[in-house]
């Protein structure tokens, strides 16, 4: 999984790096500024995720946004910021962000939001999704938050999978990331992706290693 993280200041850059280590396999470019990000994004094409803070030095508006959905418009893109303006997000959302993630929360929230995000959802803080329900934009979106239930009352339900989307659950159950199941089941990673994302909703997990541990306990896989 190949990540670019956009942001200025060192220390953060630093300290949320940390944090995406945890996801699978990642590796973590980091840009300081806009031109910086617009370089990286020229060179690694296949990037899985961008998360772009929303107040750079050389970008103080969405042009940098908007410059990388023209150059990877399939690439997920994350804003990152201290504020929870619902008009910057809302902005941020027609431009093309998959997701407003502020700067206070936690690194679990973090987490979980993002691999949201790379499973195809959409996610935005809490209380800014709870106070704009009626806004088109943020009406498919989701939140996170620590106290989130857990899966395991999904386990007195049926489940239904497709034949392809076992195929995926089988290597999902083995620890691989969406690039190395594209490559097993001879697939594009976005293809991937949207399994992914459509085994989350059944199993009502807001991450993969949720949705896996599951359908284990349930005797689907493992």
């Amino acid at each position: 999984m190949e990540i670019l993280l956009v942001d200025d200041h060192a220390l953060f850059r630093e300290g949320l790096s940390l944090v995406l280590k945890q996801l699978d396999d990642a590796s973590i470019f980091e840009a300081e500024n806009a031109a910086e990000a617009l370089a990286i994004a020229d060179q690694q094409q296949d990037l899985d995720l961008i998360l772009l803070d929303l107040n750079l030095p050389d970008n103080h508006d969405f042009s940098l946004l908007q410059a990388i959905r023209e150059k990877l418009p399939s690439t997920p893109v994350t804003m990152l910021s201290a504020t929870e303006d619902a008009k910057l997000i809302q902005q941020a959302l027609q431009i093309g962000a998959s997701g407003f993630i502020t700067k206070s929360s936690s690194s679990q929230v973090m987490l979980q939001a993002i691999n949201l995000i790379l499973a195809g959802g959409l996610y935005l803080p809490p209380q800014v999704l709870q106070q704009n329900k009626d806004v088109p934009e943020m009406e498919h979106a989701e939140t996170i938050s620590p106290e989130s239930p857990s899966v395991a009352n999904k386990a007195e339900s049926d489940l239904y999978f497709t034949e392809r989307q076992m195929d995926v659950l089988q290597l999902l159950d083995k620890g691989m990331s969406n690039k190395e199941i594209a490559r097993g089941l001879d697939m594009s990673p976005s293809t991937v992706k949207v399994h992914v994302a459509a085994i989350l909703r059944e199993c009502e997990a807001s991450n993969r290693t949720q949705a896996v541990s599951l359908v284990r306990q349930l005797g689907i896989v493992g």
